[in-house]
């Protein structure tokens, strides 16, 4: 049997909650890893959400290249007047996936609720579709007979939490997000392990997002070790052993997470300073709407100042008349929050239209085309120059510009600024609060902190190809593809957007190792052809 590669992906997996644990002597399981394998930490910069992250995982390509920027995909300007219209995503645009390629190779593969591969695509082998998935009556596994199979092995499978699972809570209520999480991990191993065992299978990519959602809404929790909220790591661990147990001498296990995670307690509202600075132009239904919103934020700025916030808050009358803590809602996902229509688009240089920003952590600042260099740079210094009043801290660690998601057939068509804010920030896209910062802590706790993504991932790699107990320099979520082809002893050419990690490799491969190479020797036969067309487009 030749070597096979296992990629364990799990959403928003950070070192943050990893090594505490370890430390503590939990989590075996990744402790081996540690001890027996490399260990890095894996950026995901352009930018650190969930879409773009994962597909990038998945085929070493840059967003330019993939076509996946957030969950929405904000539809080009017919002009300077028309407004951008979101439209969901599930899927890329293009490139090819790890499961594409090696399918082309004629190895089988197993992928296996992996976000954002719905609908499932044709493989050489099975796929499971994940995050983003309409709901489990949709044809989300290929072959479509599978699906079938699949409901026979664990008849209550889930691909995703529930909406109802999801809410944040009080009191008791707020473990039910973690006790669906567990029910939902407990059935997806079920599955994975009779997969891995009764399947052929080269290669195989399974994903978990449980993670992300727990860490969402008990973050403090889960970074105090609550033996409770630190529940899912165990069983992470768990299910991680049992798949190392499957795994035979020559084959290979990659850990990936698609970002980090941290906690925040201030946010920055971006689409409101864009507006002081005059490069957001609203209708004249949105100005009133900014101005009601305005008094808002000055009653609940000067309630928390007197103290009397939290009194407000539980006084049904007030909060139903005034509305003022919904601002406060961390886990508003709305991209309709302010309508596309409610911009003045032909008058509006600069304005921030997704809202993922707040639970991703970052902001993508979409730019006018008429906007010179000489004002995007003084834009730049401007919000290198903003300082949180209560903390002292700048807001930014870093701003990139549309370079940074590469080039490729998708590229933005306007100039973007891209932010990324210093740890325990985070941003909103509201309008109204004239300060421009607040606090970010839980709607159903004020004393908690919100739980947001982070650049710095989780890599473990191990193998006996691999050196051990490696702390490995930073690697980026581009590398994972070319990496593992060269585990797999196939030849690629230089057509990704990230590197082998050769550090990680007890010695550098060489092609004639293996049987399953194509040989540089083997320019112009059908081989050469076949490897020049799949990895095109």
């Amino acid at each position: 049997m030749s070597a096979r590669v296992v990629v364990f992906g799990v959403d928003g997996l950070t070192f943050r909650v990893l090594h505490p644990l370890m430390e503590r002597g939990a989590l075996p399981n990744f402790r081996r890893l540690k001890e027996k394998g490399c260990e890095a930490v894996l950026e995901s910069k352009y930018p650190p959400i969930t879409p773009p992250a994962w597909i990038s995982l998945s085929t070493g390509l840059k967003p330019a290249r993939h076509g996946v920027y957030d969950f929405w995909d904000f539809e080009q300007q017919q002009g300077l007047a028309s407004p951008r219209v979101p439209r969901l995503l599930t899927h890329r645009k293009g490139g090819k996936a790890i499961w594409n390629i090696l399918s082309e190779y004629g190895k089988k593969v197993l992928v296996i609720n992996v976000p954002m591969t719905y609908p499932p695509e044709t493989v050489n082998g099975i796929i499971i579709s994940g995050y983003m998935t309409p709901g489990p009556k949709t044809n989300f596994t290929y072959p479509a007979s599978f699906k079938e199979e699949l409901f026979r092995i664990v008849p209550d499978y889930e691909i995703d939490l529930p909406a109802e699972d999801k809410t944040v809570g009080v009191g008791a209520r707020k473990w039910r997000v973690l006790d669906a999480t567990l029910r939902m991990t407990k059935r997806r191993f079920k599955l994975m392990e009779h997969l891995l065992k009764e399947k052929e299978w080269d290669f195989s990519f399974l994903g978990f997002v449980g993670a992300d959602r727990i860490q969402h809404r008990l973050w403090d929790e889960i970074l105090s070790l609550d033996a409770h909220a630190t529940e899912y790591y165990h069983q992470l661990d768990d299910g991680l052993g049992r798949i190392l147990d499957l795994l035979g001498p020559d084959d290979s296990l990659y850990v990936v997470s698609d970002h980090g995670f941290q906690g925040v307690s201030r946010s920055f509202e971006i689409n409101e300073y864009l507006y002081s600075r005059g490069l957001v132009t609203l209708s004249r239904h949105s100005q009133q709407v900014r101005e009601r919103a305005s008094r808002k934020h000055a009653l609940s700025y000067t309630l928390k100042r007197m103290g009397l916030f939290e009194l407000a808050k539980k006084t049904k009358r007030i909060v139903q008349k005034m509305d003022v803590s919904q601002h406060l809602d961390p886990h508003a996902h709305d991209p309709h929050k302010l309508k596309a229509a409610d911009i003045d688009w032909q008058h509006t240089q600069a304005y921030v239209p997704s809202s993922s920003g707040f639970g991703s952590g970052y902001a993508d600042i979409y730019l006018s085309q008429t906007m010179h260099e000489e004002q995007i740079a003084e834009l730049c210094a401007d919000l290198l120059s903003m300082v949180d009043p209560k903390t002292g801290k700048p807001l930014l660690e870093a701003i990139y510009t549309t370079e940074a998601f590469g080039r490729g057939p998708y590229a933005p068509a306007e100039p973007h600024l891209l932010l990324l804010p210093n740890d325990g920030m985070t941003f909103r896209r509201g309008l109204g609060n004239v300060r421009f910062w607040d606090d970010a802590m839980m709607a159903n706790d004020p004393s908690k902190r919100s739980g947001v993504h982070q650049k710095d991932g989780v890599l473990y790699v191990y193998g006996k190809q691999f050196k051990q107990g490696f702390q490995a320099p930073n690697a980026e979520i581009y590398d994972l593809v070319p990496t593992v082809l060269q585990t797999m002893g196939l030849l690629f050419s230089n057509a990704f957007d990230g590197r082998v990690l050769e550090e990680l490799f007890v010695e550098r491969l060489q092609p004639q190792r293996t049987t399953t190479i194509v040989s540089n020797s083997m320019e112009g036969s059908s081989a050469h052809h076949k490897l020049k067309k799949l990895l095109e487009g």
